[in-house]
């Protein structure tokens, strides 16, 4: 026997217990204590007020993606088998009395960080659950849904993106404002859970000299229409290749809404369009001059909170999770045009909180995502759309959605 062996292997196993012991401290503290509020500086472009002659400038331009790109929509990881429609990046330039705004939307799931555009407006996702992936630098987001993080797919996204602002920018040119809407209830937007769905259908036109030059809808649903394994825009692709100007489609307060499943995507498609050309025919409004407001606020979530549907042995853990993977704040755009307001929402707001919104017209999935935004009431009975929430009841408040 060596001297002093023994002493130096009963300290090796020492240590091993010490460590064990402190790992699992640690793992019982993440499970039961709330982690320190976290804090953000966040920057905010300046507001812009404009009143006077209208000018618009639009383009799209197709994401150049490869034969099999990554998906984004469901939680594992996907690529398209093969690409059933083109997917794009368009934008809307908007200035009056000097002051300019966007409005812009990409054929994918959500916003990721690091994608924005100039100055005060909408960067906003029309949220096709078949759309192009892989724009997440995050393992815990990629797996749950927005794809694995695929360097050269996020910057063919970011690069047809700034292509898009920076012709729309350059091709401004007088233009005239259509507004048209509606109270759609006989369209094919279905509940998928309790409480009201946002029936409501906001289309305008941005009206050139000769032809138009951009046609906007604002409608509540979701984009669940199209094969998990192809590359898709879903519903709202068909529904811009019916129009030769540059189609934007915007989510309306669709947290809760899905689609009539007796029909496919083109059938889905076709019909937007249709209402929205058959509106315009005959707008409630026209104007060539206008007043135009862009504002934005910083909004502190509250903490994340876990659903009611986690065991609750397991909620503060959860709650900790999100809280590693959520930014503590999140941005809010209001955006006015003559007589319509666009309000901005980095998430997915349900019906019930669309209608309370009114006379604004809420805009999903707007320059970010935290989640899903239920009432507070349905939060607190496990109703609605709240198994989908991370923020608890008090988010739809902090939203101002709620009184």
């Amino acid at each position: 026997m060596v001297p002093g062996a023994l002493p130096g292997r009963a300290e090796g196993v020492a240590l091993k217990k010490a460590l064990l012991a402190l790992v699992v401290l640690l793992v019982v503290a993440f499970c039961s204590v709330p982690l320190p509020a976290r804090h953000a500086s966040t920057k905010l472009p300046p507001g812009v007020h404009g009143e006077g002659a209208l000018l618009a400038g639009a383009a799209q331009v197709r994401i150049k993606l490869g034969d099999h790109p990554v998906l984004a929509g469901y939680a594992g990881s996907r690529r398209a088998r093969e690409v059933q429609s083109p997917v794009y990046a368009r934008a809307l330039a908007l200035e009056a009395g000097g002051s300019r705004a966007y409005i812009a939307s990409i054929d994918t799931l959500l916003i990721p960080p690091g994608f924005s555009i100039p100055g005060c407006g909408f960067l906003a996702a029309t949220h096709t659950h078949s759309g192009p992936g892989g724009l997440w630098d995050s393992f815990a987001a990629g797996f749950a849904g927005a794809g694995r993080f695929d360097q050269e797919q996020f910057e063919a996204v970011r690069s047809a993106l700034q292509q898009a602002i920076d012709e729309a920018g350059k091709a401004l040119a007088p233009a005239t404002l259509l507004i048209a809407g509606d109270e759609w209830r006989q369209g094919p937007s279905r509940p998928r859970s309790e409480g009201p769905i946002d029936t409501g259908f906001l289309a305008f036109r941005l009206q050139g000299a000769q032809k138009p030059i951009a046609t906007v809808i604002d409608f509540a649903m979701h984009p669940t229409s199209a094969p998990r394994d192809v590359l898709s825009a879903d519903w709202p692709g068909v529904a811009a290749s019916k129009f030769d100007e540059p189609l934007l489609v915007l989510q309306g307060a669709g947290g809760n809404a899905t689609f009539d499943r007796a029909l496919n995507t083109d059938q889905l498609g076709t019909q937007v369009a249709q209402k929205a050309q058959q509106l315009l025919v005959k707008p409630a409004a026209s104007q060539a001059s206008l007043a135009m407001d862009c504002a934005q606020r910083v909004v502190d979530l509250p903490a994340p909170q876990a659903n009611r549907h986690v065991p609750w042995i397991f909620r503060r853990a959860f709650a900790n999770l999100l809280a590693l993977g959520f930014a503590p704040q999140a941005v809010e755009t209001h955006l006015a045009l003559g007589p319509i307001t666009l309000m901005g929402i980095p998430g997915e707001p349900v019906g019930e909180l669309g209608l309370r919104a009114r006379p604004r017209v809420l805009v999903s999935l707007s320059n970010g995502y935290m989640g899903y935004v239920e009432t507070e009431d349905r939060w607190n009975k496990s109703l609605g759309e709240s198994g989908r929430t991370d923020f608890g009841p008090t988010l739809a408040r902090a939203l101002d959605l709620a009184p």
